[in-house]
């Protein structure tokens, strides 16, 4: 396979009345998903969309966003997806600096986009006729000219995904066709995927998890099943969808399975048709993940590591002796995969020795490493760190910004970001560590740590927990006292939190992860 789009060409051809697609009781079958995106994808060349242009994709999870995101691979053009809850400056500022050829958004956006820019817009939904200006839905798929599609190069973009950058302005992560399949071929192998799998997808499709749902169902000839935007942060809904959508395969940010296993009906999972639990983005708490292994028993758990510039990168398969009571620190985060190399530098960009004990940021580099960041050659330069080679040209690795320590066992152990490595009255202080311990509590059901104050006196670590729902069938109280003294017990007292704050809730981000900014501006 060349590109991403060359799945569902074979589908199409080979088993073109099979279910690709399912979302609220619509179902499009490979060959309607093909000639629909086919159309889409004619419409786009006669309006002088070609191979290398960019078309920005506004809009919600849905049948249709599928069709678009296939219809502009077709195209030769890479898609940019924007979080369909983006401000206007926030997606207008990402449409304006990708120099987007087109723009395919819902239609309650198209007037505003009209306004900003004179690119040509495809209006999704049924809030407004289309006009000279814009093309409706119904209208962009109604070409009858076949255009020969373009030949993919595998090094060409395929996808734009935007980030949080430091200079307060999303950065673009350029991937390309080549850097996907690279993944998307492994996870089909790794994991044994299938025309029988049905696939969830969890993630939105501007949050790099989308990868691995749309595309990675589509190389096995799967199904994949959207979860709708309503039910996402809903616990007991998703373990409905799980066991009446009779999802196969679950892939999401630990948060969510969080949410599951604290929802009334839980048990749902326990009879459901689950093989596979895949969890990536951030560490799933040790006492949340041995839950969901005794609830699921048969099925196969899996932590994927990886940031948006490197796909996963490194994966680690969970053991039930990475679950056993005594435990507390999550998982590790495992070894490279087999398009990967994975290495240690120290505070100097040395790189460090891969035995047991060494620790430092991790670097990877590889087949699945991005292009680049979109216009902005000087952050992919800063991201950059050259890796000498015995007789051979240096190789080129992204520099994660992650702290890992390498097991007796050879897999790399998340220690935290290297940015939030902070010291606290002098004492190098990790947060993944405290809210491991954390985590481990009686009744805390999650939790995240903030640092607090400016000067180097004045840094102390807050703690937000989230109790348990119910204990035994019991409401539950948190007991504050309780858990600062479990801490004391686990940890030195610089690195026990100064305040705890109990809540029902933690803020996410758009793609589920916790959003700890908003904590330390609360």
């Amino acid at each position: 396979m060349s590109g991403l789009n060359d799945y569902l060409r074979h589908w199409a051809r080979t088993r073109p009345e099979a279910p690709a697609v399912e979302f609220q009781g619509r179902t499009l079958t490979y060959g309607e998903l093909d000639a629909r995106s086919s159309a889409l994808a004619a419409t786009l060349i006669q309006n002088d969309v070609a191979p290398g242009d960019r078309v920005a994709l506004w809009l919600q999870k849905s049948v249709e966003s599928v069709i678009a995101i296939h219809g502009v691979l077709k195209t030769g053009a890479a898609y940019v997806p924007i979080d369909p809850s983006a401000p206007f400056k926030r997606a207008g500022h990402i449409i304006g600096h990708c120099d987007v050829a087109c723009v395919i958004a819902q239609d309650d956006r198209v007037d505003w986009l009209r306004e900003q820019f004179s690119c040509p817009i495809v209006s999704v939904g049924s809030r407004r006729p289309p006009d000279e200006s814009v093309l409706g839905w119904e209208q962009a798929l109604a070409a009858t000219d076949d255009p020969p599609m373009p030949d993919v190069d595998p090094q060409s973009p395929a996808y734009i995904l935007h980030t949080s950058g430091t200079r307060g302005t999303p950065k673009g992560v350029v991937l390309s066709h080549g850097n996907a399949v690279a993944f998307v071929e492994w996870t089909v192998d790794e994991f044994g995927l299938g025309p029988a799998d049905r696939i969830s997808s969890h993630a939105p499709f501007h949050f790099d998890l989308s990868v691995l749902d749309l595309f990675a169902t589509c190389s096995a000839g799967g199904c994949v099943v959207l979860v709708p935007e309503s039910q996402v942060g809903l616990g007991g809904a998703l373990n409905k969808f799980i066991a009446e959508q009779r999802i196969s395969v679950w892939y999401s940010v630990p948060g969510a399975l969080t949410r599951m296993l604290a929802a009334r009906n839980s048990e749902l999972l326990a009879g459901s048709s689950l093989r596979v639990v895949l969890f990536a983005g951030e560490p799933f708490p040790l006492t949340h993940l041995r839950q969901m292994h005794a609830l699921v028993p048969e099925a196969d758990f899996y932590n994927l590591y990886g940031p948006t510039e490197t796909n996963v990168c490194l994966f680690h398969p969970v053991r039930a002796s990475d679950v056993e009571p005594h435990l507390t620190r999550p998982v590790p985060i495992g070894r490279p995969c087999p398009y990967a190399e994975a290495f240690v530098i120290d505070q100097d960009g040395r790189p460090l020795g891969r035995e047991p004990g060494w620790s430092g940021e991790l670097c990877v580099a590889g087949d699945s490493v991005m292009l680049g960041y979109w216009r902005d050659d000087d952050l992919t330069r800063s991201k950059t760190v050259l890796i000498p080679q015995d007789g051979a040209e240096p190789l080129r690795a992204y520099r994660t910004g992650d702290l890992v320590r390498i097991d007796d066992d050879l897999n790399h152990v998340f220690l935290g970001r290297e940015d939030d490595m902070v010291k606290i009255r002098g004492h190098r202080v990790e947060i993944g560590e405290v809210e491991a311990v954390l985590s481990a509590a009686d009744d805390v059901r999650e939790v995240a740590c903030v640092v607090v104050g400016d000067g180097p006196d004045d840094r102390a670590i807050e703690a937000y927990l989230v109790p348990e729902a119910q204990h035994e069938g019991v409401e539950v109280e948190l007991d504050v006292g309780r858990v600062r003294r479990h801490c004391l017990a686990e940890l030195p007292r610089y690195m026990v939190p100064e305040r705890f704050h109990v809540v029902a809730g933690l803020p996410r981000t758009g793609t589920g992860k916790i959003d700890r900014l908003a904590l330390a501006r609360s």
